[in-house]
């Protein structure tokens, strides 16, 4: 039961209080398959070289881990070999996780476009998701994009572009440059761009 898997968790010794101590309890939390605290577990290790354990489950939603994989059928891989995530570092994976590991227990509910609203909160109805995004700085959401990105983690790519975008709703061409941090292009950058994307550029 749940109750029981948290009393469990409380008696471990004191070195058990890894980064990866969280995951293990939500794990013992599911109580439709009371096998799932034990299922196989996997590092994921950061560019500076933090390891991160989680549920192998809630790993192999990022399409990167999974193909990482020397045994092919997710059901049999009792040993999933750990994996390098070398473009993404601890403070970030950091978070990465914390989302796999929540969308174990509570699948993001996928963002349709054309989108039923403009704004954020009218898309994005679950409160951990608008939570997750809303308490990062810019920097981070960036971050996370990237990551999401490499890692192909689609629910996570599609819910901080969500965050991006909807930052962006109308805002002037210098605010939008402003947020994205772009630099003012030279003249002779201007018209490369123009000659190559002329398609966002409406003259």
């Amino acid at each position: 039961g749940c109750l029981g898997g948290e009393h469990q968790q409380a008696k471990q010794p004191s070195s058990s209080f890894a980064p990866h101590q969280d995951t293990h309890t939500l794990t013992t939390m599911e109580e439709d398959n009371p096998t799932s605290g034990s299922g196989p577990t996997i590092k994921l290790t950061s560019r500076s070289g933090d390891s991160f354990e989680l549920p192998y489950a809630a790993a192999i939603l990022s399409q990167t881990v999974k193909d990482a994989q020397s045994c092919e059928d997710d059901e049999e891989n009792e040993n999933p070999d750990d994996v390098e995530i070398v473009k993404v570092e601890s403070r970030c994976l950091e978070k990465v996780v914390e989302f796999l590991v929540h969308h174990l227990e509570e699948p993001l509910a996928e963002i349709k476009t054309p989108l039923e609203d403009n704004t954020f909160d009218g898309v994005v109805k679950q409160q951990f998701y608008r939570d997750f995004v809303k308490g990062v700085d810019q920097p981070m959401l960036f971050d996370l994009v990237t990551a999401a990105n490499f890692m192909a983690i689609q629910p996570l790519l599609d819910l901080t572009c969500l965050q991006v975008s909807c930052q962006l709703m109308g805002k002037s061409a210098d605010e939008i440059r402003t947020i994205l941090n772009i630099p003012q292009m030279t003249p002779e950058e201007e018209a490369k761009a123009r000659q190559e994307h002329r398609w966002i550029f409406d003259d």
